[in-house]
């Protein structure tokens, strides 16, 4: 029987079929590579999989069917990727303006993830009557050009509420963002009848208290489906080479084939397009930096690596 994976807790899995929901464990060991790339867990929520019926309500999963995209974090300690959804249309990354503030950076490493797998990127900024002035404007300019999908948000207003509706409909979408931004905040004004809890924001660290603790989708209804995602605070993308990273900076990758140096970092090397564009501003001046940041985070982990 095929079914859906919706819900993943540790070995075990709901699975989502036409004869409704079932809690199902694994059949035996589940391959846990897929070509070159190792993962740390054999099944993982928006997975198609086939399993079958045993005694009482519970299932047992035989196999996964093939996939066309994963959203993963690379494990350092392992070097396994660790799978936290798959088979989506689009990840939809939640930052606020305020409480907590405000983090491209994180944001940058969840675009070069989706980059690498084709999967189109909403950025939702919420809290947007917090914003202070220019901050939305800046967000603007940052990613010009990056392909990420912009909406500003307010919870509290209502603001930009039916855009970031529309964006997520009709699509599998995951929902990514630290604790506090107001992820379950925005799907109850869109859906008030999941009545989804919310976090409160600590006032000794400014962050707000896990509301999800598993991954789980979300049927929100007209084919809108929803995987929600415990507060992400790192994300590993070690498996990216150093001169490949370029590649998944879309606002970089559409100059590079005028750089003097093929490959070229964009980092020393002489006759750089792309730092010729971020002199004259078209591209902005703090998204190259965060772009540095990567890279001299992923040359350290092959230096060590091959060391």
């Amino acid at each position: 029987m095929l079914g859906l994976v919706t819900k993943a807790m540790g070995r075990f899995y709901t699975v989502f079929s036409e004869t409704g929901f079932r809690n199902c464990g694994l059949r035996g060991r589940l391959r846990l590579d897929e070509g070159p790339r190792r993962f740390t867990n054999p099944v993982a929520v928006g997975d198609m999989v086939d399993f079958e019926i045993g005694e009482g309500e519970s299932g047992t999963i035989k196999s996964v069917r093939e996939r066309k995209n994963v959203f993963s974090r690379m494990e350092s300690s392992t070097g396994k990727e660790d799978i936290i959804a798959a088979n989506l249309d689009q990840i939809v990354v939640v930052q606020s303006f305020r409480s907590p503030k405000l983090n491209l950076r994180f944001v940058d490493r969840i675009l070069v993830r989706s980059e690498k797998e084709g999967i189109r990127l909403v950025l939702c900024v919420n809290k947007l009557d917090l914003a202070g002035e220019g901050e939305l404007d800046y967000i603007k300019k940052y990613y010009r050009g990056s392909g990420a999908v912009l909406v500003a948000t307010s919870a509290v207003t209502g603001e930009g509420m039916d855009l970031v509706g529309k964006e997520m409909g009709d699509r599998l979408s995951l929902l990514v963002g630290s604790s506090g931004v107001g992820k379950s905040s925005i799907l109850n004004r869109i859906y008030p009848g999941l009545n989804l809890r919310i976090s409160e924001i600590s006032e000794s660290t400014g962050k707000g208290r896990h509301t999800t603790t598993n991954v789980e989708m979300i049927m929100a209804g007209d084919g809108t489906r929803i995987i929600d995602t415990p507060g992400l605070k790192e994300f590993g993308l070690n498996d990216i080479n150093p001169p490949d990273l370029g590649c998944y900076f879309s606002d970089f990758d559409v100059y590079s084939g005028e750089c003097g140096f093929r490959p070229c970092t964009h980092d020393h090397e002489p006759g750089c397009e792309v730092k010729k564009m971020v002199e004259n501003g078209t591209i902005h001046p703090d998204r190259y930096v965060s772009y540095l940041n990567i890279l001299y985070s992923l040359k350290e982990h092959h230096d060590r690596k091959y060391r």
